[in-house]
């Protein structure tokens, strides 16, 4: 007889959880739940209840992509991010809350009673665009990824969040063939510099895509092509935002001027790093 659901949880949660970071039991939750169609609730109420040989099965693989480093959201296909849920694919990073920072600044630079147009270069899942349109009932946004990939599940989380009225996604390279004037260009943009991939933690470098996140040999080269096609096309008091890695601040901002914009402000995340550097037209 197969173990029960509560004995599966248990044994889960202490696989799980002798992986650095993770939450041995809300994990164990959520696959559970993939499996069954249970949520937490459900697995309490149905603790005694044994797990079939075909969901004993499922459980085992998904587990075992887990332990071999796997992101939970790449198990998955979805993660959330502001207050909802996106699909993700292989070309399309994994949300992180750090993001929220430049979502917040954009907020307080996007009047609520007033249509306004913005871009977003390398979107990937969208989530920039569709927390701003959810909070801004007159945007309009673009959305802009060199991969077609990421550009289809940005479309179909559009579509899943009732948002496609408002938002378009294309593929492309940075802003070229764009229209303005725009209201605001956001981007968080791939700024690891090429030496650095191998330091990163082992579930970004093995399941985040290189493209979004390789910023060629310093990390800037991004900026140094977005930031004058922003200033070109960005109207008179209007806005450039740009995530950042930590250390680089101050070269993005010499970047950004050099192109004749002028900095803001440089924001930081939670963890009291800098993360975003807002530009203003002049």
């Amino acid at each position: 007889m197969n173990p029960s659901l509560d004995g599966v949880l248990r044994a889960l949660a202490r696989r799980i959880g002798a992986r650095p970071h993770a939450d041995g039991l809300r994990e164990a939750r959520v696959l559970v739940g993939c499996v069954t169609g249970l949520d937490a609730a459900g697995q309490i109420a149905a603790g005694d209840r044994s797990l079939s040989e075909a969901e004993m099965e499922r459980l085992e693989a998904l587990v075992t992509r887990r332990e071999k480093g796997e992101p939970l959201a790449r198990l998955l296909g979805r993660a959330p991010f502001w207050d909802f849920e996106v699909g993700l694919n292989g070309q399309t990073l994994i949300p992180r809350d750090d993001s929220e920072v430049l979502v917040r600044a954009a907020l307080e630079r996007l009047p609520a009673d007033q249509p306004s147009t913005i871009v977003d270069v390398g979107t990937g899942s969208g989530i920039l665009l569709l927390a701003l349109s959810r909070e801004r009932a007159m945007l309009n946004g673009l959305g802009i990824d060199l991969s077609i990939q990421a550009v289809a599940q940005a479309e179909a989380n559009a579509s899943a969040l009732s948002l496609s009225d408002r938002l378009r996604f294309v593929q492309g390279n940075w802003l070229e063939g764009v229209q303005g004037p725009l209201d605001m260009v956001i981007s968080n943009p791939p700024y690891i510099a090429v030496g650095e991939m191998e330091y990163l933690e082992i579930e970004v470098l093995l399941h985040d895509p290189a493209l979004a996140l390789v910023g060629g040999a310093d990390g800037l080269d991004a900026y140094r092509a977005l930031l004058p096609q922003a200033q070109r096309l960005v109207r008179p008091g209007g806005h450039v935002l740009m995530e950042i890695g930590h250390k680089q601040a101050a070269a993005v901002i010499l970047l950004g001027q050099a192109a004749g914009l002028q900095a803001d402000t440089v924001l930081a995340d939670l963890g009291g790093q800098d993360r975003v550097v807002a530009f203003c037209r002049p």
